[in-house]
């Protein structure tokens, strides 16, 4: 398996390299300083007097112990944080190796494995066990006897959380960036606990997955990301079109228009097998209000079948659509990553919009291909003269306050590593 390891096992600043290998490797501490071990709480299956509080006191000499095969030391992380590995220092671990599983939550209730292993037997101080950066509320060791006998005995633990800076060229999640991001311009991506994000509204319910991922059961999505300036129609001035090509925006300096947004998904069940994901922006709210005219976008679509093709939504519902192209196999039972990328470019002297679409097909977060990329200079359908424009065809050159993941006929999904980036046209 691959793990990552570091060369500095104090836990106050690591830096972390990759390297694999068909064995666990183990990270083994000469004597870091003891630190603050993430948890909030600890409980475990039993002991023997010696109690699982003992695991986070910072002290090497107490201890966690109870006897039998399969007995579990739990810790709450006190809510969902991005966990990367686990600290462990095994009560006599430089006499014996362990035999163990390490397993995260957010619920407390649904597992998944993140190591299976046997500590090193060659230290009593700590060793790191890494693993892939994953959503979690509780860590879980279940020791499954040592070399000597069937106890299992822990003196400490520590959760180590991903660190919260990415490395260059991609965002929080490990995601490649295929443009760079604007500087001091607007972000989003998907927060730990995505139900209490103010600039996210799902519109309909969504819960936690083991893995960290959400599920969407509803057969009609249209999942908003604000600005940071939020969305308010009443700020919104005019809809008329030329007005809006001039200024750049709708509703603040600060809307959605060069962006590159991302999403991975999993497709579970579907009604309608030709539907599709788009991941769209460059407008507000898509109803009848105001003429249609707040619903303008560009929508970037990816079909269950796996074709693909681009939209333009002049105002709502008034639809042009460019031939679509092979873009992936079949979307349904795997994780696919899709991004939607929409920038303003120069034609023959005048603002048009490049619009391009890239798949990630093995949801490696790097490996990105290009599957759509496409022009609007203005000759592309259109009736904007239903909202003031003097051209029929004219792009959408202006930002708006909302960028939305969609799908339609779709009965179960799951979502994650979502985001939308200002970036540099």
């Amino acid at each position: 398996m691959s793990q990552s390891h570091t060369s500095n096992p104090s836990r106050g600043g690591w830096k972390r390299h990759v390297t694999t290998t068909s064995a666990l490797m183990l990270l083994v501490s000469a004597g870091p300083a003891l630190a603050a071990s993430g948890f909030t709480a600890v409980t475990a299956s039993g002991d023997d007097g010696n109690k699982p509080s003992a695991t986070i006191d910072g002290n090497l000499t107490t201890r966690w112990s109870s006897d039998g095969v399969g007995q579990w030391l739990r810790g709450d992380l006190g809510g969902v944080k991005s966990l990367s590995a686990v600290d462990i220092a095994w009560h006599r671990g430089n006499e014996r190796t362990n035999t163990f599983v390490l397993a995260t939550s957010t619920d407390g209730s649904t597992w998944s494995t993140a190591v299976s292993a046997k500590s090193s037997g060659a230290t009593a101080n700590f060793e790191r066990y890494s693993f892939s950066a994953r959503d979690a509320r509780y860590v879980r060791v279940t020791v499954n006897g040592n070399s000597l006998n069937t106890w299992a005995s822990i003196a400490e633990w520590a959760a180590i959380f991903t660190d919260a800076t990415p490395p260059a060229g991609k965002d929080r999640f490990g995601v490649t960036m295929l443009y760079p991001s604007k500087s001091g311009g607007e972000a989003w991506t998907l927060a730990d606990n995505a139900l209490a994000d103010g600039r996210f509204d799902a519109q309909n319910p969504i819960t936690r997955n083991s893995d960290g991922s959400w599920k969407m059961k509803d057969s009609q999505v249209r999942m908003s990301v604000f600005t940071s300036t939020g969305y308010d129609e009443r700020k919104i001035p005019t809809y008329d079109r030329d007005v809006l090509a001039s200024r750049g925006y709708m509703q603040a300096a600060n809307d959605w228009k060069n962006i590159e947004m991302t999403g991975f998904v999993k497709l579970n069940s579907a009604s309608d097998t030709s539907d599709n994901f788009d991941w769209y922006a460059r407008g507000g709210k898509h109803n009848d209000d105001h003429s249609g005219c707040e619903g303008s976008s560009y929508k970037a679509g990816l079909h269950y079948d796996g074709r693909a093709r681009w939209q333009k939504e002049t105002w709502h519902v008034s639809y042009e659509q460019v031939p679509y192209k092979p873009a992936t196999s079949a979307l349904k039972g795997r994780w696919v990553g899709f991004k939607s990328v929409m920038r303003n470019i120069t034609v023959n002297g005048q603002t048009a919009v490049k619009l391009e679409m890239y798949v990630n097909e093995n949801a490696d977060k790097v490996t990105w291909k290009k599957v759509y990329d496409y022009t609007d200079a203005g000759r592309w359908g259109g009736d904007a003269q239903h909202c003031g424009g003097a051209v029929g065809g004219m792009p959408i050159t202006w930002g708006g306050p909302i960028a939305v993941f969609r799908w339609d006929s779709a009965k179960d999904v799951d979502f994650k590593w979502l985001s939308v980036r200002e970036i540099q046209p």
